[in-house]
């Protein structure tokens, strides 16, 4: 077996493991730190104490779901410290980790859809959050979203990896998974709008000239860096916010808008397997979760399924 401390573990699985998104990267890289600041700096091998690693999280006043995380991270990569040989066993077998509560899936009404597209300041704008609502992209898929992706002949917008060229930089999709979208008329002629206004060649469709140039100047200077590049405009959040509040909106993410486009296609009548591929869910799990959510009269219809007169068990009469 041999030898490595924690920090010498983390930083040759950062090494190895470059094909992972950055965000994903950075997210085990701050679990495996938050192991480190309980531990200290000690030889892999010698941690075993999982369930104590499990109450430090709880004691730094952190959620069940981010110490739940926290532990799945961490436990990711003590896997693969044992497949090096640098521990014996997986030191959190066993240990059942803590139990989340599901989160409600909020779903955008007609009128709020309505609503926001009113509010929106401009055709980038309404273009964005009908490719969500109706097309269920991400938003780091609407922003990476190059002319050269949509097909407007047949109606499909294409969720694809960019390569580092002069015009555009690198761009991997979640899960690396290429898949096709349907593409609205609504959203359509939103796009050849936004076409007419932009530059000849522009290669992106929802970012504006003035910031595309300023991201290309940074590029040339070696300051456009991997976080920049999945979300390449950062000054997002804040303009939507104010689209939510026009709107009358109390509440609602642009993640939401996602979150509706699922649901939506599940009620239409797509099988779970269906919206899975349109969605890009790499487990059908997290696609059954919007289903359970689109049988929202569950209830009701449970309750009505127990009818005293129908199941022929009146009571009796004397």
């Amino acid at each position: 077996m041999v030898r490595r401390k924690l920090t010498e573990v983390l930083e040759e699985y950062r090494q190895k493991k470059k094909r992972l998104r950055w965000n994903t990267i950075d997210s085990y890289s701050r679990a495996w730190n938050k192991l480190i600041d309980f531990t200290g700096d000690i030889m892999v091998s010698d941690f075993d104490n999982a369930e104590d690693f499990e109450a430090y999280l709880f004691e730094q006043a952190l959620a069940a779901g981010a110490v739940k995380s926290n532990m799945k991270m961490v436990k990711v990569i003590m896997r693969w410290a044992w497949q090096k040989d640098y521990r014996q066993g997986d030191p959190f077998s066993g240990l059942r980790l803590p139990r989340v509560p599901g989160k409600e899936i909020r779903v955008f009404t007609d009128a709020e859809l309505y609503g926001m597209l009113a509010a929106a300041p401009n055709d980038m704008w309404a273009a964005r959050i009908i490719a969500a609502g109706s097309a269920g992209l991400r938003r780091s898929e609407s922003l990476n979203l190059k002319v050269s992706d949509v097909d407007f002949d047949k109606g499909i917008i294409k969720i694809q990896s960019c390569k580092d060229t002069k015009e555009t930089w690198p761009y991997s999709p979640k899960d690396y998974e290429s898949r096709r979208l349907p593409l609205t008329e609504e959203l359509n002629r939103l796009f050849v709008r936004i076409l007419d206004e932009l530059p000849v060649g522009y290669p992106y469709l929802m970012i504006t000239a003035k910031r595309y140039w300023w991201l290309q100047q940074l590029r040339s200077q070696g300051k456009m860096g991997p976080r920049m590049m999945i979300n390449p405009d950062e000054n997002f959040c804040k303009p939507f916010g104010k689209i939510l509040r026009t709107a009358k909106i109390r509440d609602g993410t642009y993640r939401d808008l996602r979150s509706t486009a699922i649901t939506r296609w599940l009620l239409a009548g797509l099988a779970p397997q269906e919206a899975q591929r349109l969605a890009g869910h790499s487990d059908i799990e997290t696609t059954m979760t919007f289903y359970a959510a689109c049988r929202a009269d569950i209830i009701d219809r449970a309750r009505q399924a127990w009818s005293i007169g129908a199941t022929g068990l009146e009571p009796a009469t004397s």
